[in-house]
């Protein structure tokens, strides 16, 4: 029972990309059209400090601790929304 609760609290890769896209934007301060899912974050300038805060905010967000080098691992919203909704 606790593994169908646990699935059903899942959040989809849509839902998490939409965040990222939401929070790079604002970070930015550009529209979130102009955020392109398939662009690496250090191509936006994220670097290591921002990557620790947009981390954190992120497992808060989805209720979850993140390790940091998840950013490295997956470099882009797609990759990383994908790997997460897994």
């Amino acid at each position: 029972m606790l593994s169908q609760q646990t699935e059903a609290l899942k959040v989809s890769a849509t839902e998490i990309k939409e965040w990222l896209v939401s929070y790079l934007a604002d970070l930015l301060e550009i529209e979130p059209e102009q955020i392109n899912v398939e662009t690496t974050f250090a191509r936006y300038g994220l670097d290591s400090s921002v990557a620790v805060v947009l981390t954190g905010d992120l497992g808060n967000w989805l209720g979850e601790e993140l390790d940091l080098r998840v950013i490295w691992d997956y470099p882009t919203i797609a990759s990383l929304s994908q790997h997460l909704s897994e």
